[in-house]
């Protein structure tokens, strides 16, 4: 809102002339709307009217005063203006025209009765509130919301302030009641992807079951009525979730049930309560064990997959009564403090995917980030809250942890805190700059500044760092969001198999061993001191497939054909009997570097293919590519007398190091692709010992 007193006061002064000329200014905006595209809704003229009367009253009370009608009316626009069926760039156009064309109406009616100042007072406010409506995002998050009318709502109070965060959404919910309608839906956006997925399951008017189970009459209903509608609702429920968990792999929240009754007062939500208590509590208890129970059944069968948005916390923290009352009140917009407050745990959510999940490094500033204090002048304080949520970030989620600072190493304090010095890949303490520091790290781990993060207390340091990186995220350690940020992106990237914080350590301990490594018999046996040991075999276990999808999906440098791939795809290539995946595993005297390969090959009846090829850069110059080559050769060469092995290459913006490994293997470009027809030899990797299974 205006930060100035004077500021305050010239809103008012609008906000009282908007008023006095709304019928004026709903006629206007009224006839405009009828005449442009924007109408998706497909509504009557009495219903667009409602609209337009609905959105001009949000914007009046805003300029009164009221902070969250102005977010309201900033996403009850972008809700109306979006359509999923026009393409991002389109919806864009449509909003930046409806605020320029709603702003020149306000502007003309204000300018015939408040002063100078106080139509400049509403122009920069007005920009304000709909900067997010017409400003082009820097991330896109692809989401699909599913639930009744408090998504809308939910929405409406999201898209603004993510928009503000630089990332911008579909603020379109899905909410058929029926199931095979919604079916047909979910089949129709098979073919999408998600990066998110909202599922508000046990809204009070999605199921008729819920709604029943709430109104003051079930407190008449039998034990055994209750027991129906929970059983009804549980199977519908289970249903929808098992069709998210089959058709989308994205990570999916679903809210439990809190079952908050809506009122236009405290005293009505108490008594509505009262009423349907023993329902309630029934249901509640009940509904939310058997969900607890399939989330966490799910999530171990696959990968973390289903994340529970917890509205009975909400209760605890802001009271039943207290969310359900009314925000506002219309045919099109009824908005509740429920529905406020979820907005914010969508909002952290989608800011976490959208900045956090391409992620692969961290790093620290650790003065007043991992500890309370300056470390060169003498003893701290860790803050142990947050070295834990880094600490379960590398551990479980595989990311890699560095430091930026301007000191001395031996200043680097684990005593009394969970970090240790361990726990850091590449850490720079020294008198330099933490832009050069940086530098160092990014050029030593070989990652793009777009996958690192960092955190640094200091404004100046972060602005420093942000004019060299512009594509570098640096987040403020002081603010309590950016360790549930962290939280979350722990969460949603649990149970990487992969230690990158080990590896990248073996790895140097690699390269100092070979760093004078030449191509002839030299280099040969200065590779062999490194005791290589190369297993190829097929893909069995679900952790192998997790695997098999994480490592394709992550690799950009040695991946054949640019692949990209979903776990259901993997586990249907795995699932098929015409269908290999063959792993290369790779160890030596420095430890294991695990699944660094992957082919999956597929024979057909002219021909054996393999349309995915994949090598972790971390394994590049060891020759794995040439040992899986020749075990694919040594298995369907026999199986599949006289048919070629086609390989393929499609290149990339950053595949190059890969563009001639068919042709350095003897296979020959013809016709788009590489062939292999069982001559020259194919090259030996004489350093390692390759285990194939017997």
């Amino acid at each position: 809102m205006a930060s100035s007193t004077n500021d305050v006061r010239s809103l008012r002064v609008c906000a009282k002339a908007l008023r006095a000329n709304r019928e004026a200014i709903e006629s206007e905006l009224f006839g405009e709307s009828g005449r442009d595209s924007e109408n998706r809704f497909q509504d009557s003229a009495d219903q667009l009217r409602q609209r337009v009367r609905d959105n001009l009253d949000l914007l009046i009370r805003h300029f009164e005063g009221r902070e969250d009608f102005g977010v309201l009316y900033a996403g009850q626009r972008n809700y109306e203006l979006t359509n999923l069926q026009k393409t991002r760039a389109e919806n864009l156009e449509a909003c930046r025209l409806s605020v320029e064309r709603d702003g020149d109406i306000y502007r003309r009616y204000l300018a015939q009765h408040v002063t100078h100042d106080e139509l400049e007072a509403f122009e920069s406010e007005y920009r304000r509130l709909t900067r997010g409506l017409v400003n082009d995002a820097v991330r896109h998050v692809r989401t699909l919301f599913i639930g009744d009318c408090i998504m809308s709502e939910i929405l409406s109070f999201v898209v603004g302030p993510i928009a503000d965060e630089g990332i911008s959404i579909e603020p379109f919910p899905i909410n058929p009641r029926d199931m095979g309608q919604l079916d047909k839906i979910l089949s129709g956006l098979a073919t999408k992807q998600f990066d998110v997925i909202f599922f508000s399951p046990f809204s009070h008017n999605r199921l008729a079951e819920v709604k029943a189970l709430i109104k003051s009459g079930a407190r008449f209903s039998s034990r055994a009525n209750i027991q129906k509608l929970i059983d009804s609702i549980i199977h519908q429920t289970r249903w929808l979730l098992d069709e998210l968990s089959r058709r989308f792999e994205c990570p999916i929240f679903v809210h439990n049930a809190a079952f908050v009754a809506r009122a236009t007062s405290v005293p009505k939500a108490a008594v509505r309560l009262l009423l349907s208590y023993r329902a309630r509590h029934m249901a509640a208890d009940r509904i939310n064990q058997w969900l607890a129970d399939y989330v966490a059944a799910a999530n171990s069968m696959t990968f973390q997959h289903f994340f529970v948005i917890d509205e009975t916390e909400l209760v605890r923290k802001f009271g039943r009564c207290a969310l359900g009352q009314f925000l506002s009140t219309s045919k099109y917009l009824h908005s509740v403090v429920l529905s406020q407050r979820l907005a914010r745990e969508y909002r952290v959510r989608i800011a976490a995917v959208g900045h956090l999940m391409d992620k692969k490094l961290v790093v620290c500033d650790p003065d007043n980030t991992l500890w309370e204090g300056i470390s060169e002048k003498g003893p701290v304080v860790h803050y142990k809250d947050r070295q834990i949520s880094l600490k379960r970030l590398k551990d479980r989620s595989g990311v890699v942890l560095s430091l930026a600072s301007k000191d001395e190493p031996e200043n680097m304090h684990s005593e009394g805190g969970v970090l240790t010095s361990a726990d850091f890949v590449a850490p720079q303490m020294n008198w330099n700059q933490n832009s050069n520091s940086i530098d160092n790290i990014k050029n030593t781990l070989n990652l793009q500044t777009k996958h690192m993060v960092l955190l640094d207390d200091r404004p100046d340091q972060r602005a420093r760092v942000r004019a060299l990186f512009p594509d570098l995220l640096i987040l403020d350690p002081r603010d309590p969001e950016t360790w549930e940020l962290i939280d979350l992106w722990s969460a949603m990237t649990f149970g990487s198999d992969v230690d990158r914080t080990r590896m990248y350590k073996e790895k140097a301990l690699r390269d100092a061993l070979t760093e004078n490594q030449t191509d002839d018999g030299a280099g040969s046996e200065t590779l062999k001191k490194l005791g290589l040991v190369i297993s190829i075999n097929e893909a069995k276990r679900s952790s192998d497939l997790k695997r098999v999808t994480e490592l394709i999906n992550r690799t950009n440098q040695w991946n054949l054909c640019g692949t990209r791939t979903t776990f259901d795809q993997v586990r249907e290539w795995h699932d098929s009997s015409e269908t290999t995946i063959l792993l290369a595993h790779v160890a030596d005297r420095f430890g294991d570097m695990g699944t660094v390969c992957i082919a999956v090959v597929t024979p057909h009846d002219d021909r054996v293919e393999i349309p995915v090829f994949v090598l972790s850069c971390r394994a590049f110059g060891y020759g794995v590519e040439s040992a899986m080559l020749a075990e694919i050769v040594r298995r369907f060469e026999a199986t599949h007398l006289g048919k070629p092995i086609i390989g393929y290459y499609r290149s990339t913006t950053q595949n190059h190091p890969c563009r001639n490994m068919y042709v350095d293997h003897g296979f020959i470009l013809q016709d788009g692709a590489f062939r292999w027809n069982g001559s020259p030899s194919l090259p030996d990797v004489p350093w390692a010992k390759i285990l194939l299974p017997v």
